[in-house]
């Protein structure tokens, strides 16, 4: 009698240990409030810590193709043009009236660096000079028809994007024509969508024309305050499209400083609502490349005159 009232006894007491470990409803909505409180705390961090990795990538993205503009430089001795061939602008030396289709050949630069970006077979798939690439007047030429340079306009190396970019990876912009976006765009200096297009085209103040390429003894302000890249907003989007082997004015890889950075796309006096202004998805501002191959990120506060001034090759500002 007295075992079996132990015995009752003893599961009495592992019962009520079992009811004690047991947590209670306001336990369980006090440890949910400190984890949330806790995940409020450390997530922005987190957040943090991963925009800046992104925009470390970013930066060095910029840098490799800096040094690639520097290396066709020293070996061409002249820097790439920021767009190959002409357009149906008249009354340009570079681009007389007249002019076959084969030679109105809108390739972007970024599509003359890839040699020297390790990126031969890609070079030999779009081959520009058997053709042309976003040729003016396209039909007449029919480039789009090839399907090597169709698969090649879709391509997008990892060189081309920022992380931080959520642009889609190909555009419809031009459809039929699809075509990979990219993140950066060459500068061609203070004239955007303000000035005629053939000054904006041909005559710029930047680093980067249509067809004519500046040379290094052009450069009076000195290679480390010369802009030759920056960031761009929405790239998959008429407003903002940035097709990177596409070189068009105000928009794909040819960006101005006449608006501030980050200013929204198709905000202001646009040329067919694309005001040629450079961006980033970064906070606050937007990282370019320089011309001796550092980068620098620059906050949208900047003086207007200073963004300017650093977006030209000129020695008087």
């Amino acid at each position: 009698m007295e075992n079996s009232r132990s015995t009752t006894d003893a599961a009495r007491g592992q019962g009520d240990a079992c009811v004690r470990q047991a947590f209670t409803l306001v336990e369980l909505l006090v440890v949910t409030a400190i984890v949330g409180s806790l995940v409020a705390i450390v997530m922005p961090a987190i957040q943090a810590a991963r925009e800046a990795a992104r925009r470390q990538l970013c930066g060095d993205h910029l840098r490799q193709l800096a040094l690639a503009t520097a290396q066709y430089e020293a070996q061409i001795r002249h820097f790439p043009a920021g767009r190959v061939g002409c357009d149906d602008t008249t009354g340009v030396s570079a681009c007389p009236p007249g002019l076959p289709v084969a030679r109105k050949t809108a390739a972007s630069g970024f599509v003359t660096l890839l040699p020297y970006l390790e990126q031969e077979p890609l070079y030999a798939q779009l081959n520009v000079s058997q053709g042309g690439l976003w040729n003016r007047n396209i039909d007449d030429l029919g480039w789009f028809s090839s399907p090597e340079k169709a698969e090649g306009v879709m391509q997008r190396p990892p060189i081309f994007v920022c992380p931080s970019d959520d642009s889609a990876a190909v555009s419809e912009v031009y459809a039929p024509v699809l075509a990979a976006t990219g993140s950066y765009c060459f500068v061609q200096g203070t004239k955007g969508p303000a000035a005629p297009r053939a000054v904006a085209k041909y005559e710029n103040d930047g680093m980067f024309l249509y067809v004519i390429p500046r040379r290094a003894s052009e450069v009076a302000d000195g290679l480390s305050r010369t802009m030759l890249l920056g960031e761009v907003l929405m790239s998959d989007v008429w407003e903002s499209s940035n097709t990177w082997t596409y070189a068009r004015l105000n928009a794909d890889c040819l960006r101005t400083t006449e608006y501030a950075i980050n200013t929204p796309p198709g905000h202001g006096d646009s040329y067919e609502r694309q005001n040629g202004a450079m961006g980033s998805y970064h906070p606050n501002g937007a990282l370019f490349a320089f011309a001796d191959g550092h980068v620098e990120f620059l906050e949208e506060q900047i003086a207007p005159e200073l963004y300017r001034a650093m977006s030209t090759v000129a020695s008087d500002e």
